[in-house]
């Protein structure tokens, strides 16, 4: 599995997670956290959305350079190589990031909840 599929899968995770409980966190005192956990998570689905597209360039560029119908560039590949796989590495640290943001934001939510009972 590519790390963009990864990011799919744990994307609409998250988007469940929020779903889930986001009556109880927008009605407490969590609404902020809620929103700008959102917002970042928008963020990295943009950040993907282009970079497969980054991603899916550099494939047809790539076959287009294996079938002689562009000179090949191998610095060029490898620079855009080193590019990509630096982007990917960052977009899974934000990913942790707000992945790690969201779980305690639920977290403090069902702590809160054992207290009143």
């Amino acid at each position: 599995m590519s790390d963009l599929e990864f990011f799919r899968i744990e994307t609409a995770f998250l988007h469940r997670l929020m779903d889930d409980y986001f009556v109880r966190l927008a009605a407490g005192s969590h609404v902020k956290e809620l929103i700008a956990s959102g917002k970042k998570l928008l963020e990295l689905e943009k950040d993907e959305t282009q970079l497969n597209k980054m991603l899916d360039e550099q494939l047809t560029h790539l076959e287009l350079m294996a079938e002689d119908v562009i000179p090949e560039d191998a610095e060029g590949v490898e620079g855009k190589q080193l590019q990509l796989e630096k982007m990917v590495n960052t977009l899974a640290n934000e990913y942790r990031l707000v992945k790690k943001e969201m779980f305690g934001l639920v977290e403090g939510l069902l702590h809160e909840t054992r207290e009143y009972k």
